[in-house]
């Protein structure tokens, strides 16, 4: 059962699912590509996908990060329109309602209603190449060593100094979704004082 905090969030979420007449697993490819979204499973403020790997070196190996996800796709276009809406404001208010708050499922991702106008929406498109180069210029590389005595590199990324593009994501979709001016400012303000206060980075 949803977890939906007022009327609005219920309403808007109506909307959602009634204009979204698929979901985002009619996208996805069975096999392996080389275009693909990579997303940690272990979420807190900040739903980081990023369009490729992010930075991650075990022993000096830069390779995959641990404990991460996949989402295949047939071209480059569709995985920054799937990124952008992945990483909006309006999907992680839909992940607090729907998952259990920190594991982000490959079937919640997936069961995201979206409407096709979307996937060659130009303005989402190019708006999360902007953000895919705004979380990593704003990246932070931290390195740890773990129990077992593997030093492990990696970018923490800090999806709160991307906020105001995430914001036009949002606008976007508001778009596409039909959404009110209220309820856009719903999602935009979602959590707004625990989000930008406390980002929950990156990492391993």
């Amino acid at each position: 059962f949803p977890k939906y905090a007022s009327a609005i969030e219920e309403g808007l979420f109506r909307k959602v699912k009634q204009t979204g007449k698929q979901t985002l697993a009619t996208v996805l490819q069975v096999s392996k590509t080389d275009t693909f979204i990579f997303y940690q499973e272990a979420t807190r403020y900040w739903i980081k996908a990023t369009v490729g790997l992010p930075y991650y070196a075990k022993n000096g190996v830069v390779g995959a990060p641990a404990h991460g996800r996949y989402l295949f796709f047939a071209n480059e276009n569709t995985a920054h329109a799937v990124s952008a809406i992945i990483n909006s404001s309006l999907f992680y208010v839909y992940f607090i309602a729907y998952s259990d708050c920190f594991h982000l499922s490959q079937g919640l991702v997936s069961g995201f209603p979206i409407t096709t106008d979307m996937l060659a929406d130009t303005t989402l498109i190019n708006l999360n190449r902007k953000l895919m180069d705004d979380l990593r210029d704003n990246a932070e590389r931290k390195t740890i060593r773990t129990k077992g005595g593997d030093e492990i590199a990696y970018a923490e990324y800090y999806g709160s100094h991307s906020k105001p593009i995430i914001d036009e994501i949002d606008r976007a979709l508001a778009q596409h979704y039909g959404f009110t001016a209220e309820e856009l400012d719903f999602i935009i303000n979602y959590d707004i004082k625990y989000r930008m206060g406390r980002d929950g980075g990156n990492t391993d």
